[in-house]
This record gives C-alpha cells, structure tokens and sequence, in this order.
C-alpha cells in the first residue's frame, strides 16, 4: 500500500528548495510578524474550550470539501465560535493551503494559530514566525531525534510553541526523551488518530496512548474527531485539547458548526 506520509515529505522538500531561492531568510526577518510577540497556544487551550479549529480545504484521502466560504470568514467564524485556538493548513499540494492563508489568519483573529504543515527544515520556523504563526507542528514520523531536538529549540528562542504529533507508542517514547531535558513545562503532545501512512482513522489510538504520556503534559486528539460525546469521553480521561477539521470544513458554515459543537460539549 502507498506510504502517503512518504510521498508528502517528498513534496514538502522540493517545494521548500524553491521557496528557499525565491524568498531568502533575510526578506523572512524583514516581515513585520517576524518581530511579533506570540500568543500562548499551551494557555489559550487550558483555559479555554479546548477546540483547536482546522482550516483545510481539502485532504488527500477525502479530497476537495467543498467549502464555499472564504479563509477569513472561516476564521473570524471560528473565533466568534469560541475556539481555543485555529490550526491553518498551508501544505498546498495535498491540503490546499498556502502561507497566504497564514498572513490573512492572523489579521483576522486574536487567538493563538498553529502553523500546521509538514515540517522537515528549520527554515519553516522563521517563515512561521515571519507569517504570523505562534506554534508549530513537529511530526515525530517524519523526524529524527537530533532534527526534533534541534527544531523544537530553535522555535522556542523564537518564542514559538510546539504542538509535537505522535501516531504509536514508539514516536511518544522518543518525544519523552527529547523533551526531558528541556527547561519548560508546557509540553503539548497530540495524538494522530489518523494514520498518517495509510489515512486510516481510529479514536482508539488516542486512548491507548494516554496512559503512556509523561505527567504533566496538555494532552491533544486530534483527527477523525466529529461527536461531541466522544470529546466528553476523552476528555474524561486527561485530554484537554481536541483538534477538529474535516468535520467543520464540509458543513456549509464552518464557524456555526464549530459554535454548535462546542456548545454540545460544554451541555
């Protein structure tokens, strides 16, 4: 079977070598978010409602979900929604997102945003900085230890935050041992209900996880999550943030949808 994770990072690393000529590091340092002060997303999801909501427009298990509405609309209908946090997409080829998507985030809001992309260069770290991001997503599947340790460092002299994505027990063990030697207590681990080499769902995963997470940690689910009883149920059992897309993406108002489902779980 395909390995789409594989095929991505493939991508991921010829379309970076082009951005890399086109746009130097030094026109990066130059944008005005560049020098921005961020926006707390470990704080905005533990006091908040814990729904971190998705821009994307599409995926490459589900393609195009045909949502009509415009990346600030979505947004700012986030936000009024009560959303703890907003991750924008702006992997092109396979999502359809794009750095401008980014930018216009975060004119448009004032809750955290987690850059949420493939990751695989420092450099994606001063274009997240420079396009307005306050976080960051590191995959463990498509890293090594030193490239996860190195990342996670330079982003956090940034003042950016990590959101590091696990998908088994193994990947969690080497985030575990990365992070222990770090000075900070704001640790956030998601779970990637989706299997990221075959796009394959189970909230399971999630479950059986957890008890492996280190103390302490702000615990994420994220993907394939679209009943608010089971965000209840995680919840119940220590996860405090949630990570919510596809099923808010494919309704005809996403922002409505979002508020719906937040009202559901706070019932």
């Amino acid at each position: 079977m395909e390995n789409i994770l594989n095929k991505i990072t493939i991508q991921t690393a010829k379309d970076l070598n082009t951005r890399k000529k086109n746009t130097p590091l030094s026109n990066l340092m130059a944008m005005t978010h560049y020098s921005r002060q961020t926006i707390s997303l470990y704080e905005g999801i533990k006091n908040g409602s814990g729904i971190i909501a998705e821009h994307k427009r599409q995926s490459p298990s589900k393609g195009s979900f045909g949502c009509l509405m415009t990346v600030q609309e979505v947004m700012q209908g986030y936000e009024k929604a009560g959303a703890s946090a907003i991750s924008c997409l702006t992997d092109h080829p396979f999502f359809g997102g794009s750095l401008e998507d980014l930018i216009a985030t975060r004119k448009q809001i004032n809750i955290p945003v987690l850059r949420k992309d493939f990751m695989i260069d420092s450099y994606q770290i001063h274009e997240s900085k420079a396009y307005g991001a306050d976080a960051i997503l590191l995959i463990a599947a498509c890293l090594n230890n030193e490239e996860l340790k190195s990342m996670s460092l330079e982003a956090w002299d940034f003042g950016l935050e990590i959101l590091f994505e696990v998908h088994d027990l193994e990947e969690l063990n080497r985030i575990k041992e990365i992070t222990a030697s770090f000075d900070t207590s704001k640790y956030i681990i998601g779970v990637n209900n989706r299997d990221l080499k075959r796009f394959q769902t189970d909230i399971q995963n999630s479950k059986d996880l957890l008890p492996h997470f280190p103390q302490g940690v702000l615990a994420i689910s994220e993907s394939g999550i679209s009943n608010p009883e089971v965000v209840k149920e995680l919840n119940n059992l220590g996860f405090q943030g949630f990570l919510i897309g596809e099923n808010f993406m494919k309704t005809e108002n996403p922002g409505t949808s979002c508020k719906q489902f937040i009202k559901s779980i706070q019932s």
